[in-house]
């Protein structure tokens, strides 16, 4: 009895040692033209597989179905969603009576979470690593002083980029005549989940994001507790 215990536990601890160091592959591959984006991004962990393309989901179900039953589905799905957007837009008014915040509170706020939460997301990207990745892009607005505003924090991105992440190719132009949006963007991320853990507790921890979670905690539960009375 107890060796079948220690056989369970022991496979027990494997399992979460394998879900916590098997590598988490994220090939992904994205163009985009305007408005219109396509892509495609598969999954890869252990033995698993998965492709994320909803392009090709969208088209094979509408074949699916014939034309009275997708004039049905557009009725009930038009009548539920005016249903749940007028629920939608109570339950706003609600929590913004609940979550009102003055300027000098917003400030606050801000002043008081800038540094974790940057620090937060440049520990995340550090945790997540490139094997090869590849970004072209070119860009222009109607008015050519916004490109040039955009050209000089697109290359100070690129420099800080190149500097930590050498499997990353990056190629962005900026276009001064014509306006547009065009971008092609391939390549592969990988992610271990015991990588993460370790960036989320210290985000979580942190003094500053206690403290506001806390002041935050308090302020609605007295909000609603003065409310019931």
């Amino acid at each position: 009895m107890l060796s079948l215990i220690m056989v369970i536990l022991l496979l027990i601890v494997f399992l979460v040692l394998l879900v916590l160091v098997a590598a988490i592959d994220i090939v992904f591959d994205v163009k985009g033209c305007g408005v219109s984006v396509e892509h495609t991004v598969i999954v890869h962990w252990l033995l698993f597989s998965r492709q994320v393309s909803p392009e090709q989901e969208d088209e094979d179900n509408s074949d699916d179905f014939p034309e009275e039953f997708k004039d049905a589905e557009k009725y009930v799905t038009e009548k539920v969603k005016g249903h749940f957007q007028e629920s939608d837009e109570k339950e706003k008014r609600k929590k913004k009576k609940s979550l009102d915040m003055t300027y000098s509170e917003m400030i606050q706020t801000f002043r008081q979470l800038k540094v974790p939460v940057i620090r937060f997301i440049r520990e995340l990207i550090y945790a997540i690593k490139i094997p090869y990745a590849r970004v072209n892009a070119v860009y222009g607005f109607a008015d050519p002083s916004y490109t040039g505003i955009v050209c000089g924090y697109s290359h100070s991105l690129m420099a800080y980029l190149a500097c930590n992440f050498e499997n990353l190719k990056m190629q962005i132009e900026p276009d001064f005549v014509d306006r547009r949006i065009e971008f092609d963007m391939s390549g592969k991320l990988r992610i271990r989940l015991y990588r993460l853990i370790p960036v989320i507790l210290r985000f979580i921890f942190n003094r500053a994001i206690l403290r506001f979670s806390w002041n935050y905690f308090i302020k609605k539960y007295y909000r609603k507790s003065s409310g019931n009375l």
